[in-house]
């Protein structure tokens, strides 16, 4: 932005150099050097070298006088330079500032030249251009030696040329010369001020002679408008007279005066700016509060025939805007019920065919009732409005009043609110009101957009059937089958857009087909520019606007920039372009409860209409509720007819989808197919299947009806979170698959593994991962399939993903993680009920548990199967125990409840005893009649009897208690993984003679 105070700085003339001086040192000094050496050495020939002082002497003058021209030419090219810089940059400042002179009062001729372009009807100034001269730009030039250096340069900086000789009409303007030329400059004045200021803002008063053209300005020429702008003229040889009264009876602060005199005294007095005309291109200030007295200027003058161009423009423009007097018939506000054409319920007699449009009153205009035909003038509307202009209470009486004069069996509306509801929610009460979609249930919002698209196919293939063209030549054929026409109102179409991108392809679409197949949009907007784009609006050919705060989006609408004139306070008002004939001004009615409440009751008895898409997925899904979906067509069951889907609403006889392949999983919703399905899942075929959700998510019973689904195909094994159960079923599968599988087809069902997989310690965990990932990879070929659950993949487990073919996510509480399990972003909510969940990139609601036939389970079963018991193996004749604990006395004190066993303490035996016991080996044993013994120690006792330990090793078991894998295996001094042991149950590995472990439990003995 050019700032005119932003002082320039001219260039500095650089200093004159002084001329140079004669060497007079340089001549002496080689003469005496001369002189010293010719003394010294006796030669005459040095003589000769005081010949060069005054050669040198002289050179060196010459050469700085070139140095100086030479340095003075570039000092006078670099001040050149600069100097042409500084008019640059001056000449750019002039261009900016001009420009903006010119775009704060555009001149008369410019206004006759692009009329469209200079309406202002925003602000209340006064200010006028009466010609173009010279005035002070305001721009400072600074530095320079001397303050008259660069004169020439400081007066063009300080000159703006060209510029509008500016004045206030406010406060009085005086043309003094001959009427011609001051009615020709007085002319400009006019149409400048009737540019910038709005026709229900100002009055106009003019003479009756030579002023008839004004007559088709907008602008009031009664008495209604407090401010006024009065043209006065001197007749000759007499004082100034108008229609009005001269300058000093004009209201101070309201009053506009122009006034035209032959010579200066004829004037009235109290004008502030006084002009005389000396010829057609040549006139001078008298007197100016701005411009100096005596500077000359160019006049801008029209003619007649070029203000009548204008004064045409800006009728046509007031009066789409409403602001010409037959605008003020239209009243401010009425009520729909006022209106003479809205009458609830009246249809057309009966024997009489329905009109095939949706005609219907909204409100009043100029020539009384205003009517809207979607059909007829449409198929598709754009309704644009600024904030606060009424575009809701617009679309609340067009859906009323298309509800009064059509049944819900004629038209139904889908209202998509993205405001909250609000404005719509009385609307629902309609028979005719298929649904309201707002933006406060995301999810919601989402399905039944993505249901419009299974929509326009639905009827394509209702007109298909039927043979029917369109809609008009169904109903003709059919009219008690016919559809009815959709019409969808979405209001702030742009914040939609923002929410759901991809919906504007959709409304094109819709847009393209809708006029044949019955279905309507009216699309509401506050910024219609690059909102609607080409392609929906070329087939929206119903445009309404309401107020709206700049010239591009009415003209996007419209065609006419009218709109941007509507006052801000006309709430309600808009201008309707239906056809050719330009926009029509309409104050749209407002619609009460008591009117929607008047139009349900008058269509109570009316059958409810089919809605463009089924209702939400059920919190819970018995398996006899999904039969009974599936055999009254509701939802589809896929594999219950080889792969051909079923549409809901088919009449087609549904076989019983328990015949079907494939384990019932629950039920599917397919919002874009209008549809459930019936979600099964068939393990050989399928894959393996990963189930990932939160805690109650539903993860137990989804594994329970695969499991209940598998068992007439083969075996199926449900594991819960026991660490050995687990770690014993993938050890035995892959046993199983070694020894070359089994030709029955089996299911693993593994519940809860994420919380299995962190109990089993360090060196269990890869170990147990590595059986299972080999297990799905080679799973298949031995007819084994695995189905895993968890609560969440870390770690390590997050390569079960990539080994299982299907995977059901099922709630999780945020939506990272759910993305993390694969979900779809779109499909996340956290407040799925149990059983909720995406299943192929839907919403499923899986099967609820059914009291009766469920699978059991293994880990649960091993409480109630007989497990061995490490003391009980004391109760045999002769038996002997090495017990390695991390508690020697809490297991000798569980031992000792063995009746007649004998139980040695490792620590509390002296070693000669023990060194006894080492040599006589066998003799340990007790008669056959006797219990057996059991010794006792840690870690280090019996790493320090390790002679004991190898003498009795041969002919005892060894049981580990409480110790870990290291203790484990520094006394058995083997390597390999023993199994894992549950923890909090009192369980021992135990290594028998043969090197077999196994597990046991150390528990006292009950008498």
């Amino acid at each position: 932005m050019i700032r005119a105070d932003v002082p320039l700085t001219l260039p500095t003339r650089p200093a004159d150099l002084p001329p140079p001086g004669f060497p007079l040192i340089a001549s002496v000094a080689p003469l005496a050097a001369a002189g010293a050496i010719w003394l010294i050495t006796g030669s005459a020939f040095v003589l000769i070298f005081a010949v060069l002082g005054p050669v040198i002497a002289v050179a060196g003058m010459l050469d700085a006088r070139r140095t100086g021209r030479r340095t003075r030419r570039t000092n006078a090219l670099d001040q050149g330079q600069a100097l042409a810089t500084l008019r640059a940059e001056v000449a750019l400042r002039h261009e900016e500032l001009l420009r903006a002179h010119w775009r704060r009062t555009p001149s008369a001729n410019s206004i006759v030249a692009a009329p469209h372009a200079a309406i202002r009807w925003t602000g209340s100034g006064a200010d006028v251009s009466l010609g173009s001269g010279a005035v002070p730009s305001g721009l400072r030039l600074d530095g320079g030696a001397a303050p008259d250096e660069h004169r020439d340069v400081r007066d063009w900086a300080a000159t703006l040329t060209e510029a509008p000789i500016d004045a206030d009409a406010g406060g009085g303007i005086g043309i003094v010369g001959p009427l011609s030329l001051g009615q020709a400059l007085a002319r400009g004045l006019l149409v400048q001020l009737a540019c910038s200021l709005a026709p229900d803002q100002v009055g106009l008063t003019v003479p009756d002679r030579g002023w008839e053209w004004a007559v088709a300005l907008p602008h009031d020429t009664g008495q209604s408008c407090a401010r006024r702008l009065v043209i006065c003229q001197a007749p000759s040889g007499g004082a100034p007279k108008s229609g009005g009264a001269p300058l000093g009876g004009a209201p101070k602060g309201s009053g506009l005066v122009v006034a035209l005199a032959g010579t200066l005294a004829e004037l009235p007095w109290g004008c502030d700016t006084i002009v005389r005309l000396q010829g057609p291109g040549r006139a001078e200030v008298l007197r100016s509060s701005v411009h100096a007295c005596g500077s000359g200027f160019r006049p801008e003058l029209i003619t007649v025939e070029q203000a009548i161009v204008v004064a045409r423009v800006l009728s046509a423009r007031a009066s789409a805007a409403g602001l010409v007097q037959n605008a003020r018939r239209v009243p401010a506000s009425v009520a729909l019920g006022e209106l003479s054409g809205f009458q609830p319920g009246y249809r057309a007699p009966h024997g009489q065919p329905q009109s095939p449009n949706l005609r219907c009153v909204i409100g009043v205009g100029e020539a009384g009732e205003v009517s809207l035909d979607l059909v007829g003038a449409g198929p598709h509307a754009v309704v644009g409005g600024t904030t606060g202009s009424g575009k809701s209470e617009l679309l609340v009486t067009w859906v009323a009043a298309m509800a009064a004069v059509a049944g819900p069996d004629e038209v139904t509306f889908l209202l998509v609110d993205f405001k909250g509801g609000a404005a719509f929610a009385p609307l629902c009460a309609l028979p005719h009101c298929v649904g309201l979609i707002t933006d406060l249930d995301v999810h919601q919002a989402a399905r039944a957009l993505a249901s419009l698209a299974a929509e326009l196919r639905y009827r394509e293939r209702v007109l298909g059937r039927a043979g029917a063209r369109d809609i008009v030549d169904l109903r003709r054929q059919d009219a008690g089958g016919a559809l009815p026409r959709l019409v969808i109102v979405v209001d702030e179409f742009a914040t939609m857009l923002t929410a759901f991108p991809d919906l504007h392809a959709l409304f094109v679409d819709i847009a393209a087909r809708g006029r044949s197949l019955g279905v309507h949009l009216i699309l509401c907007t506050q910024r219609p520019t690059g909102v609607v784009r080409d392609a929906l609006l070329a087939n929206c050919t119903l445009r309404v606007s309401l107020r709206v705060n700049n010239r591009a989006d009415s003209v996007a609408v419209l065609g006419t920039d009218a709109a941007a004139a509507l006052g801000a306070d006309q709430a309600g008002r808009c201008l309707i372009a239906a056809d050719s004939s330009g926009p029509v001004l309409c104050q749209v009615a407002t619609t009460s409860p008591r009117e929607i409440r008047s139009l349900a009751v008058a269509d109570a008895d009316a059958p409810n209409p089919r809605r463009p898409w089924l209702d939400l997925l059920p919190q819970t899904v018995s398996r006899e509720d999904l039969l009974a979906l599936v055999a009254g067509g509701t939802a589809a069951d896929e594999s219950a007819f080889g792969g051909a889907a079923v549409a809901a609403g088919h009449d087609r006889a549904v076989p019983d989808a328990r015949a079907a392949p494939g384990g019932l999983l629950g039920l599917l919703d397919e919002p874009e197919l209008q549809r459930y399905r019936v979600a099964r899942y068939e393990p050989i075929a399928e894959g393996s299947l990963l189930v990932i959700g939160g805690p109650r998510s539903g993860k137990s019973t989804a594994l329970a009806s695969v499991a209940a689904g598998f068992a007439p195909v083969g075996d199926a094994v449900l594991l819960g979170a026991d660490v050995e159960a687990v770690w014993d079923c993938l050890v035995k599968a892959r046993q199983c698959l070694d020894a070359g599988g089994s030709p029955a087809a089996r299911l693993l069902l593994l519940d809860d593994f994420d919380s299995v997989h962190a109990r089993w310690d360090q060196e269990h965990r890869p170990a147990a991962l590595e059986l299972l990932a080999g297990l799905l990879r080679d799973g298949a070929e031995g007819g084994l399939r695995i189905v895993i659950a968890a609560q969440r993949l870390t770690g390590s487990l997050q390569s079960l993903p990539a080994l299982c073919q299907r995977r059901l996510v099922l709630r999780l509480p945020d939506v990272a993680e759910h993305v993390a399990a694969g979900g779809v972003a779109a499909l996340f909510d956290d407040r799925l009920p149990p059983g909720g969940g995406s299943w192929q990139d839907h919403r499923i609601q899986l099967l609820a548990p059914e009291q009766s036939g469920a699978i059991p389970d293994v880990a649960a079963q091993r409480d109630i199967e007989p497990r061995t018991d490490a003391a009980a193996l004391l109760g045999r004749p002769g038996q002997t125990l090495l017990v390695v604990s991390d508690s020697p006395s809490r297991s000798a004190a569980v031992l000792g409840t063995v009746p007649g066993a004998r139980v040695v303490d490792l620590a509390a035996v002296s070693h000669g005893e023990l060194a006894e016991a080492a040599q006589a080996g066998a003799s340990l044993r007790l008669s056959e009649s006797q219990s057996g013994t059991a010794f006792v120690g840690d870690v280090d006792a019996w790493q320090a009897q390790w002679s004991l330990l190898g003498a009795l090793r041969p002919h005892a078991d060894l049981v580990f208690d409480g110790c870990s894998l290291a203790d484990y295996r520094a006394i058995s001094r083997r390597r390999d993984l023993p199994p894992p042991l549950a923890p909090n149950r009192g369980r021992v590995w135990v290594l028998r003679p043969d090197g077999a472990v196994h597990r046991a439990t150390l528990r006292a003995q009950v008498v």
